[in-house]
């Protein structure tokens, strides 16, 4: 009897032995495959994170840049003179349609961010939809200042027949008084005289269009003064408006360089193996002690 317990018991225990050895290799190759698949997820996440990162950088890159560039064709159009927006509406148009796209990239950069950039690319299309409000509140009052000027013009043609036609008329009456008195006549005898008449009639006609003349010129004076007074404190506010500008465009240039030279964020997996790591390095080492 104990001749047959004792081999069949051996037997048990083999049998056993080979079905554990097998579950540990089957859980040990079931754990190595997981952390390979874990391994593979991580590099595919982090090189989508870094693929991600170049591509916004290249995106915010080219947004900058085109707003930049709308940004100084607006500058270029507001320093064109005052003048040039009188005599061309289109000017004005122009500036308009610069200062709308200069918003629209804007809107594309509040997209792509930071929040810092975004701040100070509104900043900047903000006081420039500021200075077209300005140079247009000061086209509309030069325009009206020249519209009043030509709508009340000087006669220049009739002012100069009329000083013509009286210095003529002098002449004619300065040569008769002349031969009077030689002839020894009395001067009293041109009362009626036609020299005379014609030469009184012209200096009436002389003193009309000048004095028309005079209060036209008045008048246009007193209106292009008016305008100069209304258009100084536009011209000063533009002055201040462009100042600021300037701080505009360098804290947008600041926000833009920042943003291009962060690198793009690791990926949470990344972080989180960093971190592990860290922590596994600070971990102190056990010693093996000899009893």
């Amino acid at each position: 009897m104990k001749d047959f317990v004792i081999p069949l018991a051996i037997a048990v225990i083999g049998l056993a032995a080979t079905g554990w050895g097998a579950l540990v290799g089957a859980r040990a190759a079931r754990f190595g495959a997981e952390k390979n698949a874990e391994g593979v997820r991580r590099q595919v996440q982090d090189q989508g994170a870094v693929e991600h990162g170049h591509w916004m950088r290249q995106e915010r890159m080219t947004a900058y840049e085109s707003f930049l560039a709308a940004w100084d064709e607006c500058l270029r159009i507001t320093q064109t003179p005052a003048e040039d927006y009188a005599s061309d509406s289109a000017a004005l148009e122009t500036l308009r349609v610069a200062a709308v796209r200069m918003a629209e990239r804007a809107r594309r950069i509040a997209i792509l961010g930071p929040l810092d950039v975004t701040r100070a690319a509104e900043s900047l299309s903000k006081t420039m939809e500021r200075d077209v409000k300005i140079v247009a509140r000061l086209t509309t009052e030069v325009q009206e200042a020249v519209a009043d000027v030509d709508g009340r013009p000087i006669d220049n043609n009739a002012l100069a027949e009329a000083t013509a036609e009286f210095q003529r008329r002098n002449r004619d009456l300065t040569n008769l008084v002349t031969s009077y008195r030689a002839q020894g006549r009395d001067l009293r005898d041109l009362d009626g005289h036609p020299v005379l008449r014609a030469a009184l009639e012209s200096m009436q006609q002389y003193r009309q269009v000048a004095s028309a003349a005079r209060d036209a010129l008045t008048e246009n004076f007193e209106r292009l003064s008016a305008a100069s007074e209304q258009a100084f404190p536009v011209g000063a506010e533009l002055i201040l408006s462009r100042e600021q500008h300037e701080i505009d465009r360098q804290a947008f240039t600041r926000a833009a360089r920042t943003a291009l030279s962060t690198p793009p964020p690791l990926s949470t997996s990344t972080e989180t193996r960093t971190e592990t790591s860290g922590t596994r390095s600070r971990l102190p080492r056990r010693r093996n002690r000899t009893p």
